[in-house]
Formats: C-alpha cells, sequence, structure tokens
C-alpha cells in the first residue's frame, strides 16, 4: 500500500472516530436534553426560584470559563457593567441550543460550521443555535488547535501544511488555521519520521529522493533532512 493510500485510510479511520463519537453523543443526551427542555419550560411558568436551581443544572462550569475572560475584556475596555441575560430569562430553545452546543464541545473540538451542522442535526432552528454560539463566546482559536492536537495523536504525520489544510476543509477560518498550527505541541521532526518510514516501506532508498519526497509533503528542508537520517 502506498503512503497516500495509508494517508487516505487513516485519515478515513479519524473522520469515522469523530462520526462515532458524534452519534454516541446524540444518543446518549436526547432523552436528557428533552427532560432538561420539559424542565425549563415548568420552572419558567411555575416559580422564579425553580428557574434558577435549573439554570444551576444548565450553566456548566465550562460556560463560565468560556465567557469569563471576554465579559472581563469588554467590562475593561468600555468602563460598563455587561453581563449576559439569566438561562431563565431564555426560550426552552434558546436553553436547549446552548446546553446542546456545550455537550459536543466537552465531547470533540470542532470549528463554527461543524457546531451549526452538529445543532442543525438536533433539529435546533439556525437563529437559536447562532444565538448559542454567541452566549458561550466560544474561542475558536483554541478549538483549532486542540482539533490540530487530535489529529496529529494518530500517526499520520502531518506536516505544518497539511495539517493546516486539514483544518481549512473542516471549516475553520485561515487565522484559526495559522493559530492551531502555531500553537500545537507537536514534535515536526517526528511527524516527518512517520511519513519517511512510510515512503522507505514502499521503496525510496535514496536519501536524496526521500528528502525531496517529504519537502513536497510540506516539511521543511531541515525535517526532511533530520527524519532521512533517523528514518
Amino acid at each position: 500500500m502506498s503512503h497516500a493510500s495509508r494517508y487516505l485510510t487513516r485519515l478515513t479511520a479519524i473522520f469515522l472516530f469523530f462520526f462515532m463519537i458524534s452519534c454516541t453523543k446524540q444518543n446518549q443526551e436526547g432523552n436528557a436534553i428533552e427532560s432538561s427542555s420539559k424542565l425549563s419550560s415548568e420552572s419558567i411558568e411555575n416559580s422564579s426560584v425553580d428557574s434558577k436551581e435549573m439554570s444551576t443544572g444548565i450553566s456548566s462550569a465550562n460556560t463560565k470559563d468560556r465567557s469569563k475572560d471576554s465579559v472581563s475584556a469588554d467590562t475593561e475596555s468600555l468602563g460598563v457593567e455587561t453581563t449576559k441575560p439569566p438561562l431563565e430569562s431564555l426560550s426552552e430553545k434558546q436553553v436547549q441550543a446552548i446546553q446542546t452546543a456545550e455537550d459536543y464541545l466537552d465531547t470533540m473540538p470542532l470549528s463554527q460550521t461543524e457546531l451549526l451542522q452538529m445543532l442543525a442535526v438536533e433539529d435546533i432552528d439556525l437563529e437559536d443555535a447562532k444565538f448559542a454560539l454567541e452566549y458561550l463566546d466560544i474561542d475558536w482559536n483554541q478549538e483549532a488547535r486542540k482539533k490540530a492536537k487530535e489529529y496529529c495523536k494518530h500517526k499520520i504525520g502531518f506536516s505544518k501544511v497539511k495539517l493546516k489544510a486539514q483544518l481549512l476543509f473542516d471549516h475553520f477560518t485561515e487565522e484559526e488555521a495559522d493559530f492551531a498550527v502555531s500553537h500545537v505541541n507537536v514534535n515536526w521532526i517526528e511527524q516527518a519520521e512517520i511519513v519517511a518510514k512510510e515512503y522507505i516501506e514502499d521503496g525510496v532508498s535514496s536519501k536524496k529522493d526521500l528528502i525531496d519526497a517529504l519537502m513536497k509533503e510540506g516539511f521543511t528542508k531541515e525535517e526532511a533532512e533530520k527524519a532521512s537520517l533517523r528514518g
């Protein structure tokens, strides 16, 4: 099997891995989301005390962490106190959208487009989905970085160029992909070694040919040379 075939096979396996996580999450959370929505509706109708208890359960520590820095920065820059509307003041559909978005982000790193697609699968209106993303104030740079790290864990052998291309394919923006590649903790020489070994298995024996092949994969000359020595 050629390097290209192995690359596609492993990449497909990763996609299936993320897809299976998504499906599992949907099955596990389906009843919980329905139950939470009913509790939200009843709490709003019956009493504000019950509503506050329900919102405490829905509003996770992750939501507080994502919003804390942004709220603080806005307050300092504007000199005006800024607060999000309490969950009990939101509609049932908005609360469901917020909770579902949080659940997905707790399971896997996603781009904004991917998360909106996931919420659409959950039959959440686009308007409510966009509201949820704005409410959670998600750091998409960090989501891109986390996803880059996940890709590199699977021993496919990513150069910076190919990793960025993969993140762009996942609908992260150019800026988000650049941030991820620059900040992910990856040994690029080790990534080059993975690819080098596969080229050697495919019959590439010349050091020069191996270096050329690695550079075509997007590795720098230095990374390719060091990988060829170890390979």
